[in-house]
């Protein structure tokens, strides 16, 4: 077992990978597919991919972010919304050896799903990542969402009668090349994360790179797709998510403020559900997290944890005071504080690198 940069791995093991991926049907979802670690690997240093082997035999990949102190993150940091291993079924590994023969110190993955039971002595539980369920296609989904008691169906679609009476027919594009639409999308995301003080990690250069190369990637397997929702010709709603052939994920939302009534972030996922159930994807990740509107859309969730591989005495005491401090934040009355704190400095640290790299680029 051992790691390689991204750039350096072959076309066998790129190839292998996607074979791999696709071997599940692209369940596992965007995030792992080789794809992915290759754009960020253009726009980032330190991308590698963990070698799992058994046997002699190739048996997995693990993408992570090297630091330079040995530390093993997510590659893309915040946007990466799932991290993990892709791993043979049934194959045996232990991630403790991994992290050696890689050279980590640590290796710290958030949004690891509780299946992948190969972590299951390192993984610390995190919450749920909520889902639509399109396996059996959309109107499925919809009985179902009216059949569990919630409104937000029904809701919905009375808000969608009354935006076209009040104000113009609407209409929904699965996909477009529109450079406005995209760039409107990030300005509306800049403004929500800044009324909202919370963290835009789309101000570091990198990562609009990132998004900006996904955004061109159309293959079978993978790819970025642009979606619009018009109130007339008045753009009203947008979202940037990744593909695999069967999975969705909703990455990058926004809307116009001047719709805000009639719900047009809503209606704009309950008709990417439509369309994307129409192209054959069978589920749409929406990410962990607790925000409401993922409560009222959703008809599943997994279950999400965070994973930590220690080989380092020091760090492992390290992590372990930092998952302490977690921990007595959420049950303290001085954690929101706390955790105010953190996004302040999260925040200011990100427009800041923003502003350096604007300066040195001119």
């Amino acid at each position: 077992m051992g790691a390689e940069s991204i750039g350096a791995l072959s076309p066998y093991l790129v190839e292998a990978w996607a074979a791999l991926h696709a071997r599940d049907g692209g369940l596992s979802g965007p995030f792992l597919h080789p794809s992915y670690a290759q754009a960020v690997g253009a726009v980032r240093d330190g991308v590698e991919v963990g070698i799992i082997t058994s046997g002699g035999e190739v048996v997995g990949f693990l993408p992570f972010q090297r630091s330079v102190m040995g530390i093993g993150g997510p590659i893309g940091s915040r946007l990466c919304d799932v991290a993990g291993a892709l791993v043979k079924p049934g194959a045996t590994w232990h991630p403790e050896a991994f992290a050696r023969a890689a050279r980590l110190r640590t290796l710290r993955l958030p949004n690891v799903p509780t299946s992948m039971s190969m972590f299951e002595t390192f993984q610390r539980p995190a919450g749920t990542a909520p889902l639509l369920d399109l396996s059996d296609g959309f109107e499925t989904y919809r009985e179902a969402s009216l059949e569990s008691g919630s409104s937000f169906m029904r809701q919905l679609e009375r808000k969608a009668r009354k935006l076209e009476r009040e104000v113009a027919p609407w209409r929904f594009e699965w996909h477009t090349d529109d450079d406005d639409v995209f760039d409107k999308l990030l300005a509306w995301k800049s403004s929500q994360r800044k009324s909202t003080r919370t963290p835009n990690v789309l101000h570091l250069p990198w990562a609009r790179a990132l998004v900006e190369r996904l955004r061109n990637v159309d293959d079978a397997a993978f790819g970025g797709v642009l979606s619009a929702l018009y109130v007339g010709d008045t753009l009203a709603a947008a979202h940037f998510g990744l593909r695999t052939r069967t999975v969705l994920h909703y990455w990058i939302p926004a809307y116009n403020a001047e719709f805000a009534a009639y719900s047009p972030g809503l209606l704009a996922l309950v008709e990417l559900a439509r369309a994307a159930a129409e192209r054959g994807i069978r589920r749409i990740d929406l990410g962990s997290g607790e925000e409401r509107y993922k409560q009222r859309a959703a008809t599943g969730a997994i279950p999400m944890t965070v994973a930590t591989v220690n080989t380092n005495a020091a760090y492992r005491a390290a992590t372990g005071a930092v998952d302490h401090l977690r921990a007595w934040s959420h049950g303290s009355r001085w954690g929101e504080v706390l955790r105010t704190a953190g996004r302040g400095l999260t925040r200011g640290s990100y427009r800041m690198r923003s502003v350096l790299t604007s300066s040195l680029a001119r």
